[in-house]
């Protein structure tokens, strides 16, 4: 088996693990639905004031509910003590890193899908051509924020503070991706001229690309130190 079939069955056998449980699945669309709905309570929805602050909504809903799922992603296989086994299978475990890596991205992206038709919803954005484009900024930032916290949930995922360790870890990293995310957004929900629009595609593109490798690269000895 080539090494894309191998990164695709770990990947697949992630996936059809949530499927059958769903359980942190509801939990993260809840969590994001619960997000939205206390900022729908909190301000008026019509007002020019939320209408501004909106895409900061959207991504607090997208953003901190996916610590969640990265805080699961070894949590099976270090409580059954498969992990190991998996370590000493002859693999790069740069593959391990990436079967990881694949299921998180996926999971994240159909929660993400979701939440942002509730947001659009909720505070009557229309879907638009536009609306391409936050598609465009979701993928690539669930991208980059998988593949950090990836790597961060494997050093944390035998520590008993994980769900607090995660977090502090895991955000002063990924604030390129939310500035960059939350800019963005704003161009394209408030209909702003895109004057800055691909740069911040720039940057979440950059961003991708240096930490998917980084995190290749330094999966081995984070999880040989775990």
């Amino acid at each position: 088996m080539g090494g894309l079939g191998l990164i695709w069955t770990l990947a697949e056998k992630d996936l059809r693990i949530e499927l059958r449980s769903r359980q942190a699945f509801f939990t993260t669309l809840f969590f994001s639905f619960l997000i939205l709905m206390v900022f729908n309570f909190a301000f008026d929805p019509a007002s020019p004031a939320t209408r501004k602050a909106a895409p900061g909504i959207l991504w607090v809903a997208l953003i901190f509910p996916g610590v969640i799922q990265l805080n699961r992603s070894f949590q099976s296989e270090r409580e059954e003590g498969t992990l190991l086994g998996v370590l000493l299978s002859p693999m790069d475990r740069g593959f391990i890193f990436f079967g990881k890596f694949l299921a998180n991205w996926v999971f994240l992206l159909v929660v993400d899908l979701l939440t942002l038709v509730i947001f659009m919803a909720v505070y009557n954005f229309p879907l638009t051509s536009a609306t391409l484009w936050m598609l465009l900024l979701i993928l690539l930032s669930s991208l980059g924020f998988s593949a950090v916290g990836t790597l961060f949930g494997a050093m944390v995922s035998n520590l008993r503070t994980r769900e607090v360790l995660l977090p502090i870890l895991l955000f002063p990293i990924v604030i390129p991706v939310i500035l960059a995310a939350v800019n963005g957004s704003t161009e394209v929900l408030l209909g702003e001229k895109f004057r800055l629009l691909f740069q911040w595609i720039k940057i979440l593109v950059a961003f991708d690309v240096i930490f998917l490798a980084a995190s290749y690269l330094v999966f081995e000895y984070v999880v040989e130190e775990s």
